[in-house]
């Protein structure tokens, strides 16, 4: 004959079961716990939205202060590159200034109608393809040349 386990091995506490239950209906009670099903989403969403733009809990020890004179200099390039926005993220402004100058050229004496890229046109001016001329044609016309 086998010998099988105590079905009371298996199961939990009684009394420790009871004090969890006393405890989680205690919790609901007071009110540091909603009961289940009583959550409303829309509701906490609002209170974490008071809390962000709340003045009084907004951290400001992160908060960077750039010399206004390397933040001149930044606006100035963008200005004159005609860039309407830029972030630089915590990047400081000299550093960023650099970065733009690399990337997209130095325009302190080029004025802004003459930095046209290559393949662009000019605004107002005529292309040389039209509905009687269309680009295919153009391309149509190319002759490849073997050397």
């Amino acid at each position: 004959m086998e010998e099988f386990e105590s079905i009371n091995s298996r199961m939990p506490d009684l009394g420790a079961v009871l004090a969890q239950r006393i405890a989680s209906r205690n919790a609901e009670a007071t009110g540091t716990t909603p009961p289940p099903g009583t959550v409303d989403p829309y509701k906490l969403m609002l209170q974490k939205k008071r809390e962000d733009t709340n003045p009084e809990t907004v951290d400001t020890t992160n908060i960077v202060k750039w010399p206004e004179a390397d933040v001149k200099k930044l606006e100035d390039y963008c200005a004159k590159a005609g860039f309407v926005g830029f972030n630089c993220g915590g990047m400081h402004p000299i550093a960023a200034l650099a970065m733009l100058k690399q990337q997209f050229g130095d325009f302190s004496e080029v004025p802004l109608e003459e930095r046209v890229p290559a393949g662009y046109q000019k605004m107002g001016t005529h292309s040389g393809y039209s509905a009687s001329y269309p680009y295919s044609e153009a391309m149509n016309k190319k002759q490849i040349l073997h050397g």
